[in-house]
């Protein structure tokens, strides 16, 4: 019987295989760079959805963009009501409140107030019925740029309501221009009931 010693392999098929060996090279390192970087961004909570609405505690300063709120606690207090009549129920969430743009804004309606809002049972988000503030001491409806205002958001309360928790969720607020406006505004965002802060607060009795 006749041997066969090993056949040698033709040329080129050698440096064919180091090129092929060489092209996976730099395809593996990087699928174990990635997985690194996903491994570490689990950890760390990276690829975790940011919630639509944080929980948020009271005592700690919340940047709005126009504003930086500091919700302070919620009580059940009695105000005069509108024009000066008889005194009236209110829950009052108190609050410090910089404005950090560069007008004059209000404390109410077109202002501080539209990015404050109470969760009522059935799931919506209300404005307050007034705010009321004070500022170096002294009564105003508005804040002045940089001057800290100690405000009182306020929701009429039923004489016979006494919540034991209240539920305070606060907007961002963009400079941008609306669809009809030709100049910037601060203008409070509303879509998707997205909040920079949702607060759950005990109440407290007046």
């Amino acid at each position: 019987m006749q041997s066969y010693g090993p056949v040698p392999p033709p040329p080129g098929d050698a440096e064919q295989g180091r090129r092929s060996a060489r092209r996976w090279v730099v395809p593996l390192c990087v699928l174990g760079v990635l997985a690194v970087l996903v491994s570490l961004l689990w950890v760390t909570g990276g690829l975790k959805e940011t919630p639509k609405q944080p929980s948020k505690q009271a005592g700690k300063a919340l940047d709005l963009g126009l504003f930086d709120v500091t919700v302070r606690d919620v009580r059940i207090g009695t105000a005069k009501g509108d024009f000066g009549s008889k005194q009236e129920r209110f829950l009052i969430v108190r609050m410090r409140a910089v404005n950090k743009g560069k007008e004059t804004e209000s404390l109410e309606s077109g202002g501080l107030a539209d990015g404050v809002g109470a969760l009522t049972k059935d799931g919506k988000w209300v404005k307050p019925d007034r705010v009321d503030g004070v500022a170096a001491g002294a009564e105003t409806g508005v804040a002045q740029p940089g001057l800290p205002v100690e405000a009182s958001a306020m929701w009429k309360l039923h004489p016979d309501d006494s919540p034991a928790k209240l539920t305070v969720g606060l907007r961002m607020w963009k400079y941008e221009h609306g669809f009809t406006d030709d100049t910037f505004n601060w203008i409070v965002q509303r879509e998707d009931d997205k909040l920079v802060g949702r607060l759950s607060l005990p109440v407290a009795a007046g």
